[in-house]
């Protein structure tokens, strides 16, 4: 028997998948169960209760009992994607609150779960944005831009890698070895893409694979900033503990205030 390391062993690897099109429910959750993997779904409330986006897509969208099956299956987290996807920053402060705030009551109302969550629709935000995402109760704010995801990021405009109809699987495979955590973006996961935010079926399946077969750990955002809150403050607190043997009380992570440790970080 073979002792040689797994070849992604150490490997962190978040499937993050905007929007909730009924592929999400048909083409990607069959693998996850195969696989024994889960992700964080970016729901767009509005689709979820029946409404349909303004661009005139002709896809369908998960219905809640889908989603709820999905949690209870595979755990996956359920992330605010807003309201309506608008683009934030064009609307006024009480219409992107509403955007922002609402959708994690109606989440939370309808699964009965906590969102920590939320993706930018679009990527689109600014410095109200984050202001209005961090007061309505999150815990992290997901982006589009690209780049990696270490102790130095900020925790509110976290970076993805996106797969899109021209990216190749092998490309992919590329940024996974080349760093500790990747957080892959996905839409649409369909046998024949069409769209620029679709991505080829069989690829996927591919991709599932190699990251089940070479070690990866697949989680979610949640979790992750979870671990990432963990390790940052870590060390903090270890000096605190150092410098006050006789300190009967057990310091936890909850105690520290996180967003005194953050650098401010360019959009």
């Amino acid at each position: 028997v073979s002792t040689a390391p797994l070849p992604l062993a150490g490997h962190t690897v978040v499937l993050s998948v905007d929007d909730g099109y009924h592929s999400v429910f048909t083409n990607i959750y069959p693998l996850l169960k195969r696989h024994r993997m889960t992700m964080t779904l970016g729901v767009i409330c509005d689709y979820l209760r029946g409404g349909s986006p303004s661009y005139g897509s002709g896809a369908g969208f998960v219905r809640r009992s889908e989603v709820r099956e999905m949690v209870d299956s595979c755990g996956i987290e359920i992330a605010s994607h807003s309201l309506s996807h608008p683009f934030l920053t064009r609307l006024d402060s009480a219409a992107a609150w509403r955007e922002i705030h609402d959708s994690k009551v109606i989440l939370e109302s309808l699964f009965g779960e906590e969102v920590l969550t939320f993706v930018y629709p679009y990527g689109d935000l600014n410095a109200r944005t984050v202001r209005m995402v961090q007061a309505a109760g999150y815990r992290m704010g997901r982006a589009v831009r690209e780049g990696r995801f270490d102790l130095e990021t900020d925790p509110w405009r976290v970076p993805t890698v996106e797969l899109r109809l021209e990216t190749s699987l092998e490309t992919i495979k590329r940024q996974v070895l080349a760093r500790p955590v990747t957080i892959l973006l996905l839409h649409q996961v369909v046998r024949n893409p069409r769209v620029f935010t679709e991505w080829p079926l069989d690829d996927f399946a591919e991709l599932l694979e190699w990251l089940d077969s070479g070690g990866a750990r697949v989680t979610t955002l949640r979790r992750l900033h979870r671990e990432w809150r963990q390790e940052r403050l870590g060390p903090v607190l270890a000096e605190i503990a150092a410098a006050f043997p006789d300190d009967r009380k057990r310091l936890s992570f909850q105690d520290v205030n996180i967003n005194a440790t953050q650098a401010p970080h360019a959009r």
